[in-house]
């Protein structure tokens, strides 16, 4: 797992051709808004994220964003676990992060 500012963390997706990019904020969170092209996957607990990961392909490169960061962190731990080779989070979520 990377975490990335928010520069850094922009930068890398932009630049990546196997980026995937997953919104883990819970619904009440993202208020229907992805950001960056994002896929919906709410970690809003660890039973319902693993049924997401497993249609996910585990070569990709995935940027994890949440609000604050924290289950954006989980998230990645979570798909370390569970075989992905790649996990880049966003230090301190949509809340910390400018363009």
């Amino acid at each position: 797992m990377i975490i990335a500012s928010g520069f850094i963390w922009h930068s890398f997706l932009k630049q990546d051709p196997n980026a995937i990019v997953l919104c883990v904020r819970s619904k009440e969170e993202s208020d229907a808004m992805l950001r960056f092209g994002a896929i919906e996957a709410p970690l809003s607990d660890e039973i319902e994220f693993n049924h997401y990961l497993d249609h996910f392909d585990r070569a990709k490169h995935y940027y994890i964003y949440s609000k604050t960061g924290v289950k954006g962190e989980l998230a990645c731990r979570l798909m370390e676990e569970a075989g992905f080779s790649e996990t880049i989070n966003l230090d301190g979520g949509l809340n910390n992060f400018r363009f």
